[in-house]
């Protein structure tokens, strides 16, 4: 299946090239987890990167402009104020100590290769979901507002997210799950999805009507409302979620073009 994408998406694509300099290139990947990444162009990068998968569906659609809104948000602001959130093996050995105790039950019953795996996983995986989901509800109201022609791509993406979100909720994954991942993605997902189901009208929160997440993801759904729409503003709001829930030193942040070697590789 070739790209075929919708008018928005090219106007967007638009917006992308104009603002940043920067051409765009498609690159067919079959093994990535969703139907497309993106890769953005640092200063020795020719081109920003879109990955995508060949077998796909028109929610490709969606999942490109809202990576594309990520790229015009931090070139919307001067090169010195393009900060990104990093972590490092010192980082992580911090974080983690905090869970140590959990960590060590779970040792009894998972192989140290497999429970290392796993840790790496629910680490990176908290560090991500702090990081973005602030600049993704402001992006996922730009693309509401401005692009209806993506709103029901938007409506399925946001559908199939909120499926695997309350993945959270089950009793299983709790059990083998350190409690300080668990609470801080579920209020984070409480608070992701209050905010856009009032934006968009939909109500997202029943599965987490008897939840003990209540309390705190409305706390931090009100901290949200305070929002400087740009990316200073996400950055600030990054900040105040990762206070609220004590994952401040859970990773830092430096300069945009200070990437991996292996950046275009990781994905």
């Amino acid at each position: 299946m070739s790209l075929d994408l919708k008018e928005s998406v090219n106007e967007i694509l638009n917006k992308v090239k104009q603002l940043t300099g920067k051409d765009i290139e498609f690159i067919e990947k079959n093994d990535l987890t969703t139907y497309a990444a993106l890769r953005m162009a640092r200063k020795n990068m020719p081109s920003h990167l879109i990955f995508y998968k060949a077998e796909h569906d028109e929610i490709i659609n969606h999942l490109i402009a809202h990576e594309c809104g990520h790229v015009l948000r931090i070139f919307g602001v001067p090169e010195e104020k393009r900060l990104i959130p990093r972590t490092d093996d010192q980082i992580k050995l911090n974080a983690l100590a905090e869970i140590e105790p959990e960590i060590q039950e779970l040792s009894k019953v998972l192989p140290f290769d497999r429970l290392a795996q796993i840790v790496n996983l629910w680490y990176n995986g908290t560090v991500r979901q702090v990081t973005n989901f602030p600049p993704d509800i402001m992006i996922e109201k730009w693309i509401y507002d401005e692009y209806p022609e993506l709103r029901p791509y938007q409506s399925q993406s946001i559908k199939k997210q909120h499926e695997e979100s309350l993945a959270g909720l089950s009793t299983e994954v709790m059990k083998m799950t350190p409690a300080k991942f668990i609470d801080v993605s579920n209020i984070m997902n409480y608070a992701f999805f209050r905010i856009l189901g009032m934006y968009f009208k939909i109500n997202y929160l029943k599965p987490y009507n008897n939840s003990p997440y209540l309390s705190k993801g409305k706390k931090l759904a009100s901290i949200t409302e305070n929002y400087v729409d740009n990316y200073e503003g996400d950055i600030q709001m990054v900040n105040r979620w990762a206070e609220f829930l004590n994952l401040s030193k859970w990773f830092s942040w430096t300069d945009f073009e200070n990437i991996p070697d292996n950046y275009v590789e990781t994905l």
